[in-house]
């Protein structure tokens, strides 16, 4: 993938990049506020690098909307922030389609997938000396 041209998107790219790899590293509560801070710092560059009515549309202060709602649930998680960062990301969603590569339905069978690999091995653990299936 080769870089953009625009360094103001090279920028969000990056951005866009590293919220995804601190989010895997874990739910503790420095994780969180280190992806909220790379959360408002892409809110910034989005807002710098498509003013309103750039794009057809594509609403950045939605956008800008739905990245607040997901930063705030980061820095203090509750049920309704949560409920709030879904239902904004969802109507974002909805607007300009589909994220690319995901697929709910892939996701849910590997979740799925995972939760039967611990319980047999579980099962293995608490009972080692019976046959296994």
């Amino acid at each position: 993938m080769t870089a953009p041209a625009d360094p103001q998107l090279a920028a969000l790219a990056a951005l866009v990049g590293r919220v995804a790899q601190i989010m895997k590293a874990g739910d503790a509560p420095a994780v969180r506020s280190s992806a909220a801070a790379s959360v408002d710092e892409l809110r910034a560059v989005l807002a710098r690098s498509a003013p309103p009515g750039a794009a057809p549309g594509f609403d950045v202060a939605q956008v800008g909307d739905a990245l607040a709602a997901f930063a705030a649930w980061l820095r203090a998680p509750t049920p309704d922030r949560e409920a709030r960062a879904e239902r904004a990301m969802f109507d974002l969603q909805a607007t300009l389609g589909p994220q690319l590569g995901w697929d709910p339905d892939r996701e849910d069978a590997a979740r799925r997938a995972q939760y039967r690999r611990e319980a047999r091995a579980a099962l293995d653990e608490i009972f080692p000396d019976k046959p296994k299936r």
